[in-house]
């Protein structure tokens, strides 16, 4: 039996756009794949963002700079088993700083990330904090590279 041929048209049209469709779909896997983690949330650690910036900028900059406002947080990405099997989320938002200036902070939250024990419950969480312009010594590679999602 065949199908008429306005009938095996329809289908053919709407196998195109089915396949359309999924190709598009899969275009962006990393984004919209997204793996929930049992971490804090990216607004959750901004305290703590702003007291390790104003920590470092004591200690290394000499400098009392501070974190006066963070603009939209975002999270950049999360993951676990890619490719470690530690627990990570990686945030940024825009800040203003205390004199006035305005950069853009990037932050990465670990899940227990102690000397050789990954995961282990008595081992605190791992925060790693940098803001543009303000890693002189390059230790998240004066790009915050370290700090943020760039691959």
């Amino acid at each position: 039996m065949t199908l008429p041929r306005r009938s095996r048209t329809l289908a053919l049209a709407v196998l195109a756009l089915a396949a359309a469709a999924a190709t598009a779909g899969a275009a962006d896997v990393r984004a919209a794949a997204v793996p929930d983690v049992d971490l804090p949330a990216c607004g959750a650690v901004l305290d703590d963002v702003a007291a390790r910036f104003a920590h470092g900028a004591a200690k290394v900059e000499k400098a009392a700079l501070t974190v006066v406002e963070f603009g939209q947080v975002r999270q950049q990405g999360a993951g676990v088993d890619d490719p470690s099997p530690i627990a990570r989320r990686w945030c940024y938002a825009p800040v203003t700083l205390s004199d006035g200036s305005r950069s853009t902070a990037y932050w990465r939250i670990e899940r227990a990330t102690g000397f050789a024990a990954p995961g282990l419950a008595w081992i605190p969480d791992g925060l790693e904090v940098c803001v543009l312009g303000h890693d002189r010594w390059f230790v998240h590679d004066g790009a915050c590279r370290a700090a943020r999602l760039w691959w």
